[in-house]
């Protein structure tokens, strides 16, 4: 009787969740019903569970990558002719974006508004091999004190790619249960280790993925 119950709520459900996305966790759940609800359910909640852990490590990317730009062009660096012509078409595109943003939200137009209204993809961006060494030959360690002697640009570029990728994934709602979301996790928390341990640890006991990801249905 439940089960009837849960799929004429799934059918009930159908218009407004599409029926690619209720399949993905019918299939998951084996054809139950009732399983495929709390499946859906769980994988909202544990993509809930990552928001601290990336929000983390977003913060401290930019925020890092923010000091080395004001070290290398000044505190306005966005606004730096050399940085721009580096930094090409995309990347000032992005930057006219957020001054928009900025200008028609009434805040103050200054670093703290860029930092914060440019996206993960800008900040990621920066990492890419074309910006190398412009931006970070002979200076990734001193941009980033904690990061590994055996991490490089190109590994610390493409674990924070990945991160960004998961990121995306989570925040457009996708499904997420199939995924090896434990390794994820690592992987997030290893990357906020190597921006700032302190700030990893710091965030580490209040993160709930370990304890959600246990209550898979």
């Amino acid at each position: 009787m439940a089960n009837v119950v849960q799929q004429s709520l799934i059918e009930q459900l159908r218009p407004v969740i599409s029926d690619e996305r209720i399949g993905t966790y019918l299939t998951a759940a084996g054809f139950d019903p009732d399983r495929a609800l709390r499946l859906y359910i769980w994988n909202a909640l544990v993509g809930e569970a990552f928001h601290l852990p990336v929000q983390s490590v977003e913060v401290a990317l930019r925020n890092r990558v923010n000091r080395h730009l004001v070290e290398l062009f000044g505190q306005q660096w966005w606004q730096n002719d050399t940085f721009l012509r580096l930094a090409g078409r995309k990347r000032a595109t992005d930057i006219e974006t957020a001054l928009r943003r900025i200008r028609n939200r009434g805040a103050v137009l200054d670093t703290g508004q860029i930092v914060a209204t440019l996206s993960f993809g800008f900040w990621s961006s920066l990492l890419q091999k074309r910006y190398n060494p412009a931006l970070w030959g002979g200076r990734l360690h001193a941009a980033f004190p904690d990061l590994p002697p055996n991490q490089t640009r190109a590994t610390l570029s493409q674990r924070v790619k990945r991160v960004a990728d998961f990121r995306n994934r989570v925040w457009h709602h996708e499904p997420i249960l199939k995924m090896d979301l434990l390794a994820e996790y690592s992987a997030i928390m290893e990357l906020l280790n190597w921006l700032c341990p302190i700030k990893a640890g710091w965030v580490r006991p209040h993160c709930r993925v370990a304890t959600l990801m246990r209550q898979k249905p």
